[in-house]
């Protein structure tokens, strides 16, 4: 049932009832009344009071539903404004993903597999340098996934370095060292 419809329905048989109810009280302050015409008026009232009734529950279960779906969209849209602000926090680029700061600088590089799922960044952990990529090994996947990343881009990457440590410099495990 539609709800305009079925609320309009209701009202008009509402105000039929009143406009009835109206009459017989004219009709009996002039004594003009027949006793079953009364009767007849009142079971007619009844009627159409109960009938308004109904169309107004109706009314009134549809707007709680409409209600129920318009509460479920609200938290859907709050999921997806939160999903999409935590996408906005990185990008994926030069097989890893990397976390926006504040002044628009990258930090990185973090798993590519975690954030693009999760949109979470998952510390890594630092393996070989060959051929100019570095290899990182993710902390959630543990060593069933490495990705590499151009030692150009995160060789000076401030989320290298432990804090409050320095860091030795990267060494090529394709060279010997002396």
């Amino acid at each position: 049932m539609a709800l305009v419809p079925a609320l309009a329905t209701g009202l008009n048989v509402l105000k039929t009832a009143s406009d009835l109810t109206t009459r017989i009280r004219e009709s009996l302050g002039a004594r003009e009344v027949k006793l079953d015409e009364v009767v007849a008026k009142i079971i007619e009232i009844q009627g159409l009071i109960s009938d308004g009734r109904t169309a107004l529950i109706d009314v009134q279960d549809e707007l709680l539903e409409k209600n129920r779906k318009i509460l479920a969209l609200e938290q859907e849209k709050q999921k997806l404004q939160e999903l999409l602000s935590k996408k906005q926090q990185g990008r994926v680029h030069d097989n890893a993903a990397w976390k926006i700061l504040g002044d628009g600088t990258e930090e990185g590089p973090y798993c590519p597999n975690c954030y693009e799922k999760t949109h979470n960044f998952i510390q890594r952990h630092r393996g070989a340098l060959n051929y100019g990529l570095v290899s990182f090994i993710c902390a959630e996947h543990g060593k069933s996934f490495v990705f590499h990343v151009p030692v150009a881009i995160c060789g000076e990457s401030p989320s290298d370095k432990p804090k409050g440590k320095s860091v030795p410099p990267l060494m090529r495990s394709d060279f010997p060292t002396r």
